[in-house]
């Protein structure tokens, strides 16, 4: 099968022709449809988590799948087009049992510690983990993480709360359709004017255009206004430097991109406010399939964006310069 094969951090991934993947007992083949290209994969390819993710090369990433089933197991059956939650777990850990097995110490991520989906195939360890859809294969794809965080990052934000969106990724442009059906007040913050017009398109309420900083242009916008949510989708300094003095009091900041930002938290700040703090990782498998039904109500976009198998570093390199508006789907 042919396969896009990462093997040295900062080189461009190795097309070739490899082995299909052998299933044993339980497991399942999947013939990959699509697979999303996000931002974690960029972190692999670049070495900006090496000392945080384990991730043994050569390997073949993608981790947001949807593939079509090639053997029968108890619950899918050949030629069902189904989604790969991406967590698995050992199933037995409390994180495991309360349904957040991206939490779990042995979890296992397909496309990081495992082959994954930038390949004609993968081999999945349980049918317990799919989730059958129905549709076009490349707008379903970015449902598998990049819909599923986004709706893990809002699903509890109250109706009419005022909320702000820092980052113009394919996250946040999903998490500000569903913050839409919820009525909330929207601002988006960020420095891609086109990504920016896309989030106005959306539904965003504002946006605030960066030129300098994120504190200091998002502040000087607002004013004295405050936010009940602010969520940060990058988690660099930049993004998160002073951010917690523009969160209104009992609200709380939900930080969700990765890219290594730290912050200090004053502390009669967060007492005299009561103010909160939360890490997003992904999502539930129950999100998933939730997800799934807003999507076939034809409520949410997923603004894929489709590059084949042999594009696939053109992807990176669109990714990693912002010319992407949307989610890039890698297709076999």
């Amino acid at each position: 099968m042919k396969a896009a094969i990462f093997k040295e951090i900062e080189k461009p991934l190795s097309i070739e022709n490899v082995k299909e993947p052998e299933i044993e007992q339980g497991e399942i083949l999947l013939k990959v449809l699509a697979s999303g290209l996000c931002h974690g994969d960029l972190h692999i390819i670049f070495g900006d988590w090496k000392t945080d993710v384990d991730v043994k090369t050569p390997i073949i990433l993608g981790h947001e799948i949807i593939g079509q089933v090639m053997n029968d197991g108890k619950n899918v059956k050949k030629g069902d087009n189904v989604l790969v939650y991406n967590a698995f777990g050992c199933n037995e850990c409390k994180y495991c049992k309360r349904g957040y097995p991206q939490y779990c110490d042995k979890v296992k991520i397909l496309g990081v510690h495992e082959n994954g989906g930038f390949a004609e195939y993968v081999k999945v360890p349980s049918e317990d983990n799919l989730v059958k859809v129905s549709g076009n294969p490349i707008d379903l794809a970015p449902l598998a993480d990049a819909g599923l965080t986004a709706y893990s990052s809002v699903k509890d934000i109250e109706e009419g709360s005022n909320v702000a969106l820092l980052g113009t990724g394919a996250v946040s442009m999903i998490a500000l359709q569903i913050l839409k059906l919820k009525n909330t007040k929207t601002t988006v913050v960020g420095r891609n004017y086109f990504k920016l017009s896309k989030m106005l398109e959306l539904g965003a309420d504002k946006v605030i255009v960066v030129k300098n900083n994120y504190s200091e242009d998002l502040s000087s916008k607002i004013g004295r206004e405050k936010f009940d949510y602010i969520i940060d989708y990058v988690g660099s300094n930049e993004t998160l430097k002073d951010v917690l003095w523009m969160i209104d009091r009992m609200g709380e900041l939900r930080i969700v991109g990765e890219f290594g930002g730290e912050f200090t938290v004053p502390e009669q700040l967060m007492v005299l406010r009561g103010l909160r703090i939360k890490g997003v990782l992904y999502g539930t498998k129950k999100d998933l399939e939730e997800l799934v039904k807003i999507f076939n109500e034809k409520k949410i976009k997923t603004l894929a964006v489709p590059y084949k198998l042999d594009e696939i570093n053109m992807a990176i390199d669109d990714l990693l310069n912002e010319r992407i508006i949307g989610r890039a789907v890698i297709i076999p």
